[in-house]
């Protein structure tokens, strides 16, 4: 029975590789040009190989990617700052306090024992993803739950990892193929390794075996099955060498991320901006090659000597002395090709501002205030905050590929695990949805917020002339929602049984003010009265 599941996913990464083999050329001109750390996919390469960079002379595309990811990190998954809040579909549930204050401590809980601590490894582990991302348009990340050390994210190269879709378009089949050594082996499968690997080890304890470790829906796996499981996802390891399987399991939710930057129908791996770029990727560098060529020539340019009179080999190293025979006029002379490498830079940089603007560098930077001195903060934010709003479609693509799947299974991982408190009863079966607050995700939203300020603004006039009109605002509402569109901490804003409470002892305080007030005046009146009632007997009695 173990042999027939083995056969069978042996065959189906088999068919899986097959397909992925046509996009494995673009692939590799991709690492070669862009993220040369990334090679190996139909050229394989000696690890630690200097000859990665052969194929670069020019670095405005590696550059670009790194300030892609950088940018994606710091916008889209920072880790000083919050990047998404967790709230239930009902937004009146959600300003009851009990609710708000669970969801408000589970988010906490998920920032400082996840995300925000660095055993998991996510901060790295996010930002070689934004990089794979850039250069190959599909990038792969697991979400492990390691007994004994919690959960832990681990980016692996697409080179070896085969997926597939479902019916809807998302990736739920992943085959990756990989090297671990026989100690690597036994430490992760134990006794299920092959006492033949165990012996092998012994006398070469680094020579490394080829594992498929297969995730799947379990109903695609079929008969036969050793462990029937009750899990969503089937998960085997597979040891090619001996074709045994070493380990069967399951998951409830599907372990790996891959995030595609954009997708053309009909495909299933992502495009990315280096393919986007990639022609002028190889043009800059080709051109950068032939200037370098031609600045060679100039600064040490070939030499015209004579074929009779010197006594070779001729010196050109600084203070060389070369013998040329008595009474001879000949003399060594370089020769003057008349290049002229400048002309190449103006068409070498408007093909490097067209790379830097397929990675999308110009939306991470501020306006440049140096052409515009009078540009206040106001303008420069919004410009900012226009840019960011260009890159809606990727960052939607990645929320629902990336963000929405991580942030789940980690949730998912840590109820499981009893690491988060019980919610109120008011919410007991309610379901979860995420709210991004990252600067990009804010930037998308900010549309309305500008609205709301240009209806202020163009009703300002009015309301000073009749200030009646704000009756027709609900003002504790439109305060509500400027408070959402600019994801404000919950923890400054108070209850609306607060807010009424507060507004209660405020009246009853100006109304005691008043009545005071009012029985000081009264008091007064009537001590005027009686003394001009004492005033008017004084005088009839005089």
């Amino acid at each position: 029975m173990n042999g027939d599941l083995v056969t069978k996913i042996i065959s189906k990464q088999e068919s899986l590789k097959s397909f992925r083999t046509p996009w494995e050329n673009l692939w590799q001109d991709c690492a070669e040009y862009v993220n040369p750390n990334r090679g190996d996919f139909s050229t394989l390469r000696y690890r630690g190989d200097t000859n990665r960079y052969e194929k670069i002379f020019d670095t405005t595309a590696p550059l670009a990617n790194e300030n892609l990811a950088s940018g994606l990190h710091s916008f889209l998954t920072s880790p000083s700052q919050r990047w998404f809040v967790l709230k239930t579909f009902d937004d009146q549930l959600n300003r009851e306090l009990p609710v708000k204050t669970w969801l408000d401590t589970v988010t906490n809980i998920l920032y400082d024992r996840v995300f925000n601590i660095p055993e998991t490894n996510f901060n790295s582990q996010a930002h070689e993803l934004y990089l794979d991302l850039g250069s190959f348009g599909t990038a792969v990340m697991m979400v492990q739950d390691n007994p004994g050390s919690g959960i832990t994210f681990r980016t692996f190269h697409l080179a070896d990892c085969y997926i597939q879709e479902n019916d809807k378009g998302f990736v739920d089949t992943l085959y990756r193929k990989y090297k671990r050594t026989g100690r690597q082996l036994l430490e992760r499968f134990g006794e299920a390794v092959p006492e033949k690997i165990i012996k092998i080890s012994q006398k070469d304890p680094y020579r490394e075996f080829e594992v498929i470790h297969a995730v799947e829906p379990s109903e695609t796996y079929g008969e036969p099955l050793k462990k029937p499981t009750k899990k969503a996802f089937k998960s085997c390891y597979i040891l090619l060498e001996e074709k045994t399987l070493l380990e069967e399991g399951g998951f409830d939710e599907f372990p790996y991320m891959v995030p595609r930057w954009s997708k053309v129908a009909g495909e299933i791996y992502g495009r990315s901006p280096s393919m986007t770029s990639l022609p002028d990727i190889k043009m800059v560098n080709s051109m950068m090659k032939t200037i370098i060529k031609s600045a060679q020539k100039l600064t040490d340019p070939p030499l015209l000597v004579p074929d009779d009179g010197f006594i070779l080999p001729v010196r050109t190293v600084p203070g060389g002395l070369n013998f040329y025979r008595s009474g001879t006029q000949d003399r060594i002379e370089p020769l003057e090709t008349k290049g002229r490498p400048d002309i190449g830079f103006d068409l070498l940089q408007n093909r490097r501002e067209h790379i830097r603007a397929a990675f999308h560098v110009d939306w991470m930077q501020l306006p440049d205030q140096k052409n515009n001195p009078n540009m206040t903060a106001t303008e420069v934010v919004a410009r900012q905050e226009e840019k960011m709003r260009l890159m809606g479609p990727m960052i939607g693509r990645l929320q629902v590929e990336f963000l929405g799947p991580l942030i789940n299974r980690v949730f998912s991982i840590m109820s499981r695990k009893k690491m988060l408190p019980d919610p109120p009863a008011i919410i007991q079966g309610e379901e979860m949805k995420i709210v991004y607050t990252s600067p990009l995700a804010r930037a998308q939203k900010s549309s309305q917020l500008m609205t709301i300020t240009r209806l202020f603004e163009s009703m300002a006039p009015l309301y000073q002339a009749k200030p009646e009109l704000l009756d027709n605002m609900n003002t504790d509402e439109t305060f509500r929602f400027f408070h959402h569109l600019l994801d404000a901490p919950a923890k400054i804003l108070n209850t609306e049984e607060e807010v009424e409470q507060t507004r209660q002892e405020r009246q009853e305080q100006q109304e005691a003010m008043m009545q005071a007030e009012q029985a000081k005046m009264e008091s007064e009146a009537g001590k005027n009265v009686a003394d001009a009632n004492k005033a008017n007997r004084e005088g009839q009695v005089g």
